[in-house]
This record gives structure tokens, sequence and C-alpha cells, in this order.
């Protein structure tokens, strides 16, 4: 262990120190492995294209007519694609890079001042040239961009400062004289990040890329330190032991050690393209791992060979970790920036280099010491005091082989140099915004290392960026030839997305396929690919092989349910809803909160998502998909978010789609009013959505039985060219009880050419044309039921008691049975109600909204008769409706007020009118005890003005609005009601009225000259 750790003996000045270089060498390690794997991902990283797809999901349903009328919204299904983003410069690996090499700078410069005065000068001169690299000139610092002013001041505080201690203070502490040096660095940092006229990004992006290339040769010269220790390492291995009979002969030696040589010949065989079989090797950069720590010990049992220069503490021991953090440093940040002709260069070079000093450091051992392997001495002892072949020429030979190496290649190592210091010069000033500084780099690196991916990467984004599609795909092209990858193949096949490349991004992916079988990203293009078309088995297929070789399961299950969904496959899509139902994608939580809803499913992802803001266009979706699946549910806590998302201008794209979506919430959460007004502005400014908008508000109208209305709205939907409204509008107008116009609007239902829609006017038509004796004897059930609810109003008692008895479907005769209820309540015949209720209830099921319905007839009976007690005990134990539940609230108000608790009244008053405005009872009784109980005030007119605004085919409530206006002395509006009105009431109800409006106006006038007098 004290051979392992050797600094253990050493004065705390320089162990402590040494320390933090070594951790400092590490961290650079361990960034370096880190960005091995992910720079790639850093700098080209995965990206999608998102396609937005409707799917029409119902919202609400209601039975009129016995005819189901259901209320769509559009829910929004995600496909995702991958692609590929717009490069990144890594600028955090870039800052990383430059605090470490400064500290790296003044360890060196303190290791320095140690040495003899000869190889002082020499590691001055090593690090002069290395600052010259930097190009401080072009900083601007001091003078113009040609001054080398601030070169020759960072000379010159480096070299004055080092040479005190060396000269004049030889016996400082290491340790001082390092804080010392670090304040020099620091100082010289403060000065060129103050000074410079640029941000401090773009200044660190000059200092490390522009010093690349100092930092590459002196990775390049680490690599020649340690090449041969992977040797040295096994020369250990098998002499170490304390015992000769514990200890490997020279056979032994040889066999792992050409095994060793082996890999790496195959390796560089590979290189040159002699190799194609995809055989094991030993990673190049594991190997050089292993070598920088072999050489980690080893550095100090040479110490015997360069102690003339240095001695191995602390010079020899800082150099060696100085040296190596630089080259992790070096490779590192070639990977974080995804620059492949660097990586592919250290790659070569750690081969070239391994290879070439490891062979002739086998044979230095060989010539020099095969006697004492094949005796089993401890050979690793004396292996740096050579009898016969000297250090020197095993380091001269070794050298030749390595050049020959690199000659053999026709000198690639420079033209992959080269390539990369460009490709560093293309990044800083792609990041400084100047693309034509930057395009003429990249295109000088790929001139160096032609079709390299990071120089043609980054044109094809320049062309991306300028809309030049065919350039673009010449520079993706160009790479692929030389180093494909899923990425490039993904987004060359994305640039033939049109229908037309059909068959061209087919090939491209297939392609892509062939070299990389196990790329999920290809295969779900490929099935997102077919599902564009009717090939449902390839489209499965290729979803299967994503979902085998995926990373990111809810990525491609989210893909597959959106497709399940829109080809209506409910089988499939039921199983992998399930299967997904623990997913966190918000794309997945989109995708099966519009399927549930096409299903009629409860929502199953309880976690309500309610963001800050809509940064994506799945957070629209995530938002819209889920609060429609919970419209009904009376949560109104997403008007809120709804309102902020409003107010933020950079979602006017979503504007349309969350004003609507804030109009069903107040809708089917009791606000019925607000709900009307967004929709009705909503059909006024969007032109090309205009009949869609009107038709939910007829719609709206059909749930609140307020029929002329709901056909009103309907017409308006209709002549906007919504072909749903056709149909809708018959019924309305039956419902309406206005048999002759029904028939009008159900036969131009024809116009639709849906054939489905078409049979069912005409089934209605025949019965609305039918006489009542002929329905009653020959009409089936049905028709029987539908006959009844038209024309109900008109019908005599003996016509419903046929009626009704003639119906015998279970299911029909309980519709009959609430019609007679109706009828009953219509004529204000309270006991033959109750009684037509009592026969009714032990036909129909407990729940449900016929059941619902006819608790809520009950109810009324004892409001009527004023059994104010039984309808406060029983009004929350019958069962209701959410919807028919709002009526409480109008029941509470009522019994209030006859109780003469007014306060209560009007409190409870306020709370039905909010929720109930479309009740027209409702609106009449709120007026009338407001204007009762407040006279004076406006109270009363307010409510009947909301009422008719809300239900302007109201009858009764224009009235009431008119008989208001005249008490109050607004004799115009009066007027303009009484027409109204005209239009409304039949001739001889009219004119009744009309008498009635003017005996109060006389009132009015009579009761104002009274007051005069």
């Amino acid at each position: 262990m004290n051979k392992i750790k050797f600094w253990r003996s050493w004065d705390t000045d320089i162990k402590y120190p040494y320390l933090f270089l070594l951790l400092l060498c590490v961290v650079a390690l361990l960034l370096g492995v880190f960005h091995y794997f992910t720079g790639e991902g850093y700098a080209f990283d995965w990206d999608k294209l998102t396609d937005l797809q409707v799917v029409p999901v119902p919202v609400h349903e209601v039975t009129r007519l016995l005819e189901n009328f259901t209320l769509s919204a559009e829910g929004y299904l995600i496909f995702e694609q991958y692609d590929v983003a717009l490069p990144t410069v890594n600028t955090t690996a870039a800052t990383l890079l430059i605090g470490i090499l400064g500290l790296c700078v003044a360890f060196y410069t303190a290791a320095i001042s140690t040495m003899k005065q000869l190889s002082y000068f020499g590691g001055m001169l090593l690090l002069m040239l290395f600052l010259a690299t930097f190009n401080f000139d072009l900083l601007s610092i001091f003078g113009n961009g040609a001054s080398q002013t601030t070169l020759l001041v960072s000379i010159a505080l480096l070299a004055i400062s080092s040479y005190a201690f060396q000269a004049f203070w030889p016996q400082t502490r290491f340790a001082l004289r390092i804080v010392v040096m670090m304040g020099v660095v620091a100082t010289l940092a403060l000065l060129i990040y103050s000074e410079a006229e640029f941000p401090a990004r773009l200044i660190t992006l000059h200092l490390v890329n522009y010093s690349s290339i100092g930092v590459l040769i002196a990775t390049v010269l680490f690599m020649l330190w340690v090449s041969y220790e992977n040797v040295n390492a096994l020369l250990w291995i098998n002499t170490q032991a304390k015992t000769p009979e514990k200890r490997f002969g020279l056979w032994q030696f040889v066999l792992v050690s050409t095994l060793y040589l082996v890999n790496l010949l195959l390796l560089y065989l590979r290189h040159i393209g002699y190799l194609k079989a995809d055989l094991f090797y030993i990673n190049g950069y594991f190997i050089f791992i292993l070598s920088v720590i072999a050489g980690f010990w080893g550095m100090r049992q040479r110490e015997a060979y360069y102690k003339r220069l240095f001695l191995f503490k602390p010079a020899g021991a800082v150099l060696y970790l100085v040296f190596a953090t630089m080259a992790f440093l070096s490779i590192g940040y070639a990977f974080a920036t995804a620059n492949d002709p660097l990586t592919v260069l250290f790659h070569d070079l750690i081969v070239y280099t391994h290879l070439a000093f490891g062979f002739g450091f086998l044979l230095y051992i060989l010539i020099n010491y095969a006697t004492l392997l094949q005796q089993r001495l401890p050979v690793y002892k004396v292996v740096y005091e050579p009898k016969r072949f000297s250090l020197f020429s095993f380091f001269l030979m070794s050298l030749m082989i390595c050049t020959i190496l690199v000659m053999r290649t026709q000198y690639r190592s420079y033209f992959y140099a080269q390539g990369g210091y460009y490709n560093y010069l293309g990044d800083l000033y792609s990041a400084s915004g100047n693309p034509i500084l930057a395009q003429r780099f990249y295109e000088e690196s790929d001139l160096f290392d032609v079709n390299n991916v990071k120089a043609n990467y980054n044109l094809a984004s320049i062309y991306r960026q300028k809309n030049q599609r065919n350039s673009e795909i010449l520079h993706l092209k160009e790479a692929l030839e030389k180093r494909p990858s899923p990425k490039l193949y993904i987004r060359l096949a994305n640039l033939y997305d049109e229908k037309q490349y059909f068959f061209e991004k087919m090939y491209v992916l297939q392609e892509g396929i062939a070299k990389f079988p196990e790329s999920a990203e290809i295969y779900n293009n490929l099935a997102l690919m077919y599902a564009a078309t009717s090939v449902q088995d390839s489209t499965d297929y290729y979803f299967n092989l994503a979902q085998k070789y995926t990373s990111d399961e809810d990525f491609i299950e989210s893909n597959r349910l959106a497709f399940y969904t829109r080809q209506a496959m409910l089988d499939p899509a039921k199983q992998l809803l399930g299967e997904s139902r623990k997913g966190k994608y918000k794309t997945l939580r989109s995708n099966a909160a519009a399927l549930r809803q096409l299903l009629g499913l409860d929502p199953g992802d309880k976690e309500a998502f309610m963001p800050d803001s809509l940064g994506a266009i799945e957070d629209l979706t995530l938002f819209y998909n889920q609060t429609i699946s919970r419209l009904n549910e009376g949560d109104t806590s997403r008007l809120a978010p709804i309102n902020r998302y409003l107010s933020n201008p950079g979602n006017q794209l979503f504007f349309e789609d969350l004003l609507y979506l804030k109009g069903l919430v107040h809708h089917y959460n009791g606000r019925v009013k607000e709900g009307r007004t967004i929709l009705e502005n909503l059909a006024l400014q969007a032109e090309s959505r205009g009949g869609y908008y009107y038709n939910v508000l007829g719609q709206w109208m059909l749930e609140e039985n307020n029929y002329k209305a709901a056909a009103a709205y309907f017409k308006l939907a209709k002549d906007r060219g919504n072909k749903q409204a056709y149909l809708s509008e018959g019924y309305a107008m039956a419902l309406a009880n206005q048999p002759q116009q029904a028939v009008e609007a159900l036969q131009e239902v024809g116009f639709t050419e849906n054939e489905a829609a078409i049979a069912v006017a005409q089934d209605l038509i025949a019965v609305l044309q039918q006489d009542v004796q002929t329905v009653i004897t020959q009409a089936p059930d049905k028709e029987k039921v539908q006959y009844l609810l038209t024309n109900l109003p008109q019908l005599n008692e003996e016509n419903v008691d046929a009626l009704v008895q003639a119906v015998q479907d279970k299911e029909l005769k309980r519709r009959a049975l609430l019609a007679r209820v109706d009828y009953m309540m219509a004529n204000k015949r309270w006991k033959a109600a109750y009684d037509a209720i009592q026969n009714a209830s032990s036909k129909l099921q407990a729940e449900g909204e016929l059941r619902s319905a006819l608790n809520l007839n009950q109810l009324k009976v004892w409001l009527y008769t004023e059994n104010y007690d039984a309808l406060l005990n029983k009004m929350d134990q019958l069962y209701l409706t959410d919807r028919d539940k709002r009526q409480r609230l109008y029941f509470k108000a009522r019994i209030a007020e006859a109780r003469g608790r007014n306060e209560e009244a009007a409190a409870r008053y306020e709370q039905a009118l909010a929720m109930l405005l479309y009740d027209e009872e409702v609106v009449l009784s709120a007026a009338r005890f407001f204007d009762v109980y407040k006279p004076k005030e406006e109270k009363a007119y307010n409510i009947l003005l909301s009422g008719i605004t809300y239900n302007p085919y109201s009858a009764e409530l224009y009235k009431a609005y008119a008989l208001e206006s005249v008490d109050q002395g607004l004799y115009s509006y009066a007027e303009q009601a009484q027409q109204t009105l005209q239009s409304l009431l039949p001739a001889t109800e009219y004119s009744i009225f009309i008498k009635k409006l003017d005996k109060k106006r006389q009132e009015v006038e009579t009761r104002a000259d009274n007051w005069q007098l």
C-alpha cells in the first residue's frame, strides 16, 4: 500500500497540492468519460416532429324524441417522429475546460520552477509556445487586432514569477509557488475577461477552441510518454511476486504481451481498411486509460533516467498529472463537441503510439532481460537499467515505427487534426452569430477531413436555417458516406416528408435499419411512415421492433396509442391503454385522455395537469384533453389557468381552442350565461368555424329544453354549412311542438347526402304527418312515443292515456309514463300528476335521467301545492342527476320566500339564477320576488332582461319583461318586446296580452300623475 500511495511520506507542503492535482486529473477523466457517452447527444440532440391530428370525442349526450344527440369536440392526438435538433455549442464543457486548464498552467509553471536551469528554460519554451496558440491578439485587449501585447504580458508575468522562484528563491515552499502562480493566472484571466470586447461565453470559446492545437500537441506528447506503460505493467504483473515459484516465466510474458499487441495490430488494420471483420476489440481509449494508470507509478520508477534534469518530487509527479489532465480534457472536449475528426484522431494516435512503442518495449525487454525472465527474477526492478539495448535506442526505434504507421495512412492524422481544429473555429463563429465565417471554417474542415460528420451536419444545419433543402440533403448524404449514424438517417429521411417522396424516405430509413438494426428511433419513424398509409401490418411490425429496442417506452406507446385511436382499432387500443396507465410522458397522457373520452371511460389520469404556461404543444393537448374529460365533474379550478393562458400573447396560436374550452367549462359547471356568451362571440369571430359553434349552442339549448332557441341556433349552424345541424333543427322544431315547421326542416336533410340522417328524418316526417288514431292503432311503439312527445300540448287526456296504454316495449313505456306526468304538470292538475308519478315510479329504474326527471316533477308538485315540509325533507333524498341537482337552489329560494326569510331567499335566487338562467320558471319567480322585495330597484327588470337575452324565444319571459318595462317607465323597450311577442304568440293570445299591457301602462301613468299632484 505504501508503494501505491507513495505520497504518504511526502511533506504536506507537496502532498496536499499533489492530491489536489490528482483529484483534478480524476475529475478531468470522469468528465471525459461522461462526454464520451453523452457528447453527441448534446451536440446533435434528438428532437421530435409533432403531428397534431384531430379526432372527434363526445363531450355530452342528450336524448330527445328517442334520438341521441351527441355534442362532439375536437380531441387532439399527437404523433411524434424523431428528428435531430440544430447543433449546439457546448459552452459548459468549454468553461470547465478553461477553468481546469488554467489550474494546469499554474501547476506547470510552479513545477518547472523547481527544475535545473536548462530543463527550466526548455519547460518555459514549451509554455510560451502553448500560450501562443491562444491567439490573444484577436480579442483586441490591447491596441488593434494585430497587437501581440496580451501574449507578451502573459508570458512575462508567468516567466518572471516562475524564474524568480527558480533563480532567486529556490527554497520557497512548493505550495506557496502554486498559490502565487494561481494568482498570476487569475490576474491574467481577470485582465482578459474584463478588457476583451466580447461576452464571457465567446471569450471562453475563443480561448478553448484556438488553444485546442496546443492542447492537442500536449496530448500527443503524453500519449508517447505512456505508450509503452501497459507492456511495462504486464512485466510487473509477471515478475512482482515475492518468490520465484509465484512469478511467471518468459513465455507467459511473451504470450500475454503478444495478445495485447495483436489487439492493437487488429485495430490498426481495421483503421487503414485492411480488416473488415466485426471482431472483438479492446477499445483504444480504455487501453489509454490503463496506460495512464500504469504510467502513474512508472513515472517514479523512471526517475533514474531523468533525474539529471529534474526530480520526481515534485516536478516529475506534477508534470505527469498536468499532462494527463490536459490529455483527458482534450479528448473529453472533442467528444463533448462531437468533433469526430479529433475523436478518430485520438483513437488512431493511441493505436499508433501504443502499438509502435509497445512492440519496441517488448523487444527492449527481450533483448536485455530474456535470460532473467527465464530465471523468474523480478525484472521490473531493473527494467530501466539496460546492458545491451539502450532506452534511447528503444525510443528512436519505436518513434521510427510510429512514423511509418502514420505515413502508411498518408498522413491522415495531420488532416484529422486540421479538420478538427477548423470545426472548433466553426463552433466559435457559429456561437458568435457569424454564420458566414462559421460556414467557411466548416468547409475548411470538410476539405481536410472529407465528409466528416461535424462539419457536414453543421453545414446542413446552416442550409436548413436558410430553407435550402437540396444543399442540406447533399451534406447529410456526404456525412453518411463516411461515418453513418441513426441520427443522420433520421434527419435525411425527414427531408423527404412530402407524399411524393414516400419511396425516397422509405429507402433512407430501410438503409438505416440495415446499418443499425437496433435503432428504435428509425423503427418508430418507419412505423409512422406506414401509419400514413393503409398498411396496418407494417405499422404494427415496426412499432413492435421500436418497442423492443427503445429506452423510452412511453414515447413509442404514445404513438401506438394515437395510431390505434385514429384507426378505430379499439381492442389493441384498450389493451395498450391498460398497459400504459402509469406512464408519465405528457404526450402519452394526452393521447390516453383523448382515447378514454372517446371510449366513454372515466378519466384514468388522477394527476391534474395545469402548468404555469403552455411551453409546448403537448402541454396544450394534455391540458385540453384532460379538461374535456372532466367537464361534468363540477370542477371549475381550470378556469384560472385558462384565463392565465389567454392573457399570454405567446399562446395566440391556441387562443380559439382555449376560449372554446373556457366556454365548455362554464356551461357544464353551472355558469351557463358566461358559456353562451363566449360561444356566441366565437361564432361571430371564427367565420370558418361559426357553423360548428352555433351547432354547439343549439345542442346546449336542447339540453336545457329550450327547443325554439335550439332550432334557431341549428338554423344558423346549417346556414354556415354544418351538416349535423340539418337533422337537429327538425328535431328541435318537433320538440317545440311545431310539427309543420319540423317537417319542412327535416325535408332539407336530403341536402347533406348522409343516408343515415336522411332515413331518420324520413321516419320522423312520417310520424309527424299521421293522425292520432292511426298512431294509436298502427304505429310501432317508438313512433307512438315520438308522436306523444311532439304533440303533447295539443292532445286531450283521453288520447294521452290511449297512447301510453298502447306502448308495450318496457323501456319506451317508461318514457311514455313520464310524458303523461309532464302532461298533467303542464295542465296544473296536481292530484292527477301525483297519481301519475306514483304509477310511473314503480316501473322506472332507481337511477338515470328518467328517474331524475320523475323525482324533479315530484318535488315540483310539493312546491306548487305548498307542501314545503315534504319538499324540504325529501329534496336531498330523492335521486337527481348532477344537472337536476341545481334545481335545489330554486326550491330553497321558494321555501325561504314562503316562510318570510327574504334575505335568504334573495341569496338563494341569486345562486339559482347564476346556474338556471335558462329555466323560464326560475327567472319569472326570481323577478316576481325582487319586484316585491325591492320594488324601487331595477333588480327585477335586469333579471328579466338577462332572461330574454339568454332565451329570446320564451313568450312568458317577454310578457313579464314588457310589463316590467312599463312599470319602470321604459315604454320604448316595452314596445320592442311587444313586437317580438307578436311573432311568438297566437293572434288571440297576443290580443289578450296587449289589453293587459295597455291597462298596465294606464296604471303607471295614473300613478305618475297622482305623484305629481
